[in-house]
């Protein structure tokens, strides 16, 4: 008896660590799919020999138009299926001109009511994406291109 005491209180004890642990997960996971979002960017590009024609922002689905089909190739996964742990579409700011190949393309997780934080890249180039936690409330945005 004495001994399953002894297990329940140590289980109780490390129950708030392994609770954290998930929510830790979530912002992992989220880091990992905005690589491989910007990594697919870049397998377009060296594909086509160019980014696509894309609207200047929104849910990445949206904003590939015509080529999302080409660009979810790259992911090994449909854009419709693909979205943050929080049950939101990956977002997507650009000004990217396909006749100029200039502009910039950042990808980002939509933030929440209250866990909004902006991230500059240069001060013409920002976006209001989710706050990490875990990473002293980075914003978490990546920059997939730039080009002046």
């Amino acid at each position: 008896m004495v001994v399953i005491i002894i297990m329940a209180v140590l289980g109780l004890a490390i129950m708030p660590s392994l609770m954290g642990s998930s929510d830790k997960a979530k912002y992992s996971r989220a880091w990992n799919d905005l690589n491989a979002i910007a990594n697919a960017f870049v397998g377009y590009y060296g594909n086509k020999g160019t980014l696509p024609t894309m609207t200047t922002g929104g849910d990445l689905e949206t904003v590939l138009g015509t080529a999302k089909d080409a660009f979810q190739s790259f992911l090994n996964t449909p854009l419709a299926n693909l979205k943050d742990p929080w049950g939101e579409k990956y977002m997507v700011a650009c000004n990217w001109s396909e006749t100029t190949g200039k502009g910039y393309v950042i990808v980002y997780v939509k933030p929440g009511t209250s866990d909004s934080t902006s991230v500059k890249f240069r001060t013409d180039v920002e976006c209001s994406a989710k706050e990490d936690p875990y990473q002293s409330d980075l914003g978490m945005a990546k920059l997939v291109i730039d080009i002046m």
